[in-house]
């Protein structure tokens, strides 16, 4: 959403699925969007509305280094995947496939282990019409002083002009350039938690 802010596109959001109510009052108050509605959680969701863009991720800790590494499969986290296989099963059925999709996740993704699943995810897009666009992008090649390597996968619906993941651009700010000068104390780590 704040991308095509940026990029200035007229566009309409026409929902979100999100759970935790912490996120959800995040969102509205970054957007000052409380209108859009949350359509609550993807399991209990029964068609897609219409749209051109989905933007779609899923819980990364059983695909991160820093999860167990149980990976895309029923009953784990990132098996929410799945929910979204379903929804755009259902969107081919009744013939309202957004024409771009966008995934975001982390790096391990497409590593040795993840790997098979992330093909056969490809090849569910190709199956429903979709051409798939991948890569590695980091943050720190686009303006933000972090290295936060993820993957993005783009997928268009149908003929299209091939698509070209953005050029890297040349880091300008510091982590110092964007964190505040004065924090008010209860933001502190107690010193038990430091331990």
């Amino acid at each position: 959403r704040q991308a095509l802010k940026n990029q200035n596109i007229d566009h309409e959001i026409v929902g979100f699925s999100e759970i935790d109510k912490y996120a959800v009052e995040a969102y509205r108050a970054v957007h000052d969007d409380y209108e859009t509605p949350n359509l609550g959680d993807i399991k209990e969701i029964s068609y897609l509305p219409d749209c051109d863009l989905l933007t779609y991720g899923f819980p990364c800790q059983d695909l991160s280094i820093a999860g167990k590494g149980a990976g895309r499969k029923e009953g784990t986290r990132s098996g929410l995947l799945l929910e979204v296989e379903r929804l755009l099963d259902t969107s081919s059925i009744i013939g309202n496939l957004p024409k771009v999709l966008i995934l975001e996740n982390v790096k391990a993704l497409i590593q040795k282990k993840h790997k098979p699943d992330f093909d056969k995810w490809l090849e569910k897009m190709e199956s429903l019409g979709y051409t798939n666009y991948h890569q590695v992008l980091n943050a720190k090649d686009f303006g933000i002083p972090q290295s936060r390597e993820r993957v993005f996968v783009v997928s268009i619906l149908g003929e299209h002009e091939l698509y070209k993941f953005p050029e890297k651009q040349e880091l300008k700010l510091k982590l110092s350039d964007l964190l505040e000068a004065e924090v008010e104390e209860k933001y502190y780590l107690k010193d038990e938690k430091v331990k």
